[in-house]
This record gives C-alpha cells, sequence and structure tokens, in this order.
C-alpha cells in the first residue's frame, strides 16, 4: 500500500512540474508579446486633462524648473504655475510617441507670466516704450548731457512697468526711442524760442535783417529829411545780406524815389517790413518769404550819405518803432 501509494505521488508531482513549466513558458510568451507591442511610459494630465506623454517623469519636472529659471532672464519678472502637471504611469502601445515638446507648450499657456519693459519718458510724456534698460538709461543721459545748457525744462526719465500681455506693447529698439525723443526736445526748443520771440498782431519777429551799429533811430529829425524818421538805420558794409524778418509775401520790388531800391514785405494781420536803400534785391513782388531768407544786398540807393539799411515796420499803415521790438 505504501509503495502504490507512494508512486502516485511521485506521477502526481511530476506532472504539476510539467504543468508549472507549460504555465511558465506560456506567461513569458504573453509577456515578450506585451513588451512587444505596448511600453511603459507616463501620462502628463493637467487640470485633469491629457496633454501628453514622457518616458521620463524626472527629466520633464528638471525640465520645467529649468526653463522658468531661464525665463526670469529675459525681461520676465516671474513665472508661476497656478497648478503643476500630474503623471501617471501607463502601459501604452509602443506606437505612442512621447511629446514633450508639446507638454511644455501647454504648460506655458497655463503660466502666469509677468514681463518687464521700460518707458522712456520727457517732461511726464512717455515717448518710447523698450525693453533695454542699461541702453535706455545711457541713451537719455547723453540727450541731458548734450542739451545741459539749454533754457528749456527737460525731465527725462526711464520707468519700469509691467504686463502679462506682452504682445499688446508696441516695443521699439532705444534707437528709435532715442530719435523720437530727441526729436520731441527739437520742438520744444522750437517753441521755447518762439515764445522769447517779439511779435506784432500775432506776427513773430524771428530773424534781425541785419547786424550793425544804429545810425538813426526811429522819430529823429534830420536836414536829409522832410519830417521825423520812419524806421531805424543800422550802418553796413555794402553787399551785406539782407534777411527777411518774418514769413510773408513780397508786395513790392523796385526803385521808390528817396528810399532806393526797396522790398516790401507783407506778414498778415496788418504787419508789414520794408527794406529800403538796397544795392541788389533779389525777391521778387508775389514771391513767399521765410523768415531768414535773403531777400537784398545792403546799398546806398536813394537818399543816403553811407551805406545802411532802412528798417520799417507797418501796422495797418502806419510806421512803428522798430526797436520797441529788434535791436534793443
Amino acid at each position: 500500500m505504501y509503495i502504490i501509494l507512494k508512486k502516485k505521488i511521485k506521477y502526481y508531482t511530476k506532472e504539476s512540474c510539467k504543468l508549472f513549466s507549460i504555465m511558465a513558458i506560456a506567461l513569458g510568451l504573453i509577456i515578450a508579446i506585451i513588451l512587444l507591442k505596448y511600453k511603459t511610459t507616463y501620462m502628463v494630465t493637467l487640470s485633469g486633462q491629457e496633454i501628453g506623454y514622457v518616458e521620463n517623469e524626472t527629466e520633464l519636472k528638471e525640465r520645467i524648473q529649468k526653463e522658468i529659471i531661464e525665463m526670469e532672464g529675459k525681461n520676465i519678472d516671474f513665472v508661476s504655475l497656478n497648478e503643476m502637471p500630474n503623471y501617471e504611469l501607463k502601459l501604452v502601445s509602443r506606437k505612442q510617441e512621447t511629446n514633450e515638446e508639446e507638454i511644455m507648450l501647454a504648460l506655458k499657456e497655463k503660466a502666469r507670466i509677468m514681463y518687464k519693459y521700460y518707458a522712456v519718458n520727457l517732461n511726464n510724456e512717455t515717448v518710447g516704450l523698450v525693453d533695454n534698460i542699461e541702453e535706455a538709461e545711457q541713451a537719455i543721459n547723453q540727450i541731458k548731457e548734450e542739451h545741459q545748457n539749454d533754457t528749456i525744462q527737460l525731465d527725462l526719465s526711464v520707468t519700469e512697468n509691467y504686463t502679462e500681455n506682452i504682445e499688446e506693447i508696441n516695443l521699439e529698439t532705444v534707437q528709435v526711442a532715442q530719435t523720437q525723443v530727441e526729436e520731441k526736445v527739437a520742438v520744444l526748443i522750437e517753441q521755447d524760442q518762439k515764445s522769447k520771440m517779439p511779435s506784432i498782431n500775432g506776427i513773430l519777429l524771428a530773424v534781425a535783417p541785419v547786424q550793425g551799429n544804429i545810425t538813426s533811430r526811429f522819430g529823429a529829425i534830420s536836414s536829409i529829411r522832410s519830417g521825423a524818421h520812419t524806421g531805424t538805420d543800422i550802418a553796413c558794409s555794402i553787399g551785406t545780406q539782407i534777411k527777411a524778418v518774418a514769413d510773408g509775401t513780397v508786395t513790392f520790388a523796385q526803385k521808390s524815389g528817396p528810399y532806393g531800391n526797396l522790398i516790401k514785405i507783407s506778414h498778415g494781420n496788418g504787419v508789414e517790413t520794408w527794406y529800403a536803400h538796397c544795392k541788389v534785391l533779389y525777391a521778387s513782388v508775389g514771391q513767399q518769404i521765410n523768415a531768414g531768407d535773403v531777400i537784398a544786398a545792403v546799398g546806398m540807393t536813394g537818399n543816403t550819405t553811407g551805406p545802411h539799411l532802412h528798417l520799417e515796420i507797418r501796422v495797418d499803415g502806419t510806421a512803428i518803432n522798430p526797436q520797441q521790438y529788434l535791436y534793443k
């Protein structure tokens, strides 16, 4: 009996080993087939939505931190993610591709990025927006130095600003902003100069026609005149250029008795200037003249004892004293 039982145990043990071997082989085949068709990878989700797959969770986390640090060095004040991605290990088809770049893009879209930019200001008005504070400060310091002796007020500064929508900010190069500032400074200088110019009825008397010594003043009495002097005489050498006092239109340009060669310019609002005793007349009737244009040359034509310019200013036909406005 004992021998029979022993044989049966031996038989069943042997059959069991065969069965386990077959099962192990089958399991191995199944695993091999799975490994051929599938792989383990991490599914990445954000706010419960799948955004991609990566093979290495740690590497992606390190890249996220690295890119945040690098971004904060590019005119970005700070970068924050309201939610970090979740990782879940999955068995997926080997055809499933990893897409780390798409994941990074999705994270950037969800990130809160605060950008820095700089406003270049002139007298509390923003002139340009730039992204380089060092170059901007260098540019405005250069402008300040160039105009340090000017009488105008120049309050130049660079201020730091922040935005989450940098695409909506019209950033310029520092060179462009500097040019814009210089153009506005030139306008301010011109306005300042005009504000100090004498004017009659709103007409700016921008230029003295000649430089020289006053030899006869307005209202003076002389034996060579029939009445009081109606202008101011400025002694100059023959041929000295005579410039228009203000913008206007030439209304007379020819000889006129004791005035000799005479040019009259109408400036509007009843204001007129006369230039007498000229040697040569360069302007003609109807010609549009700008302040400072050369219109004639000093001579001694007409009733004169020496080369000079006789300058008259008339308002509504009446002569007034030029020295109230010029040659003070």
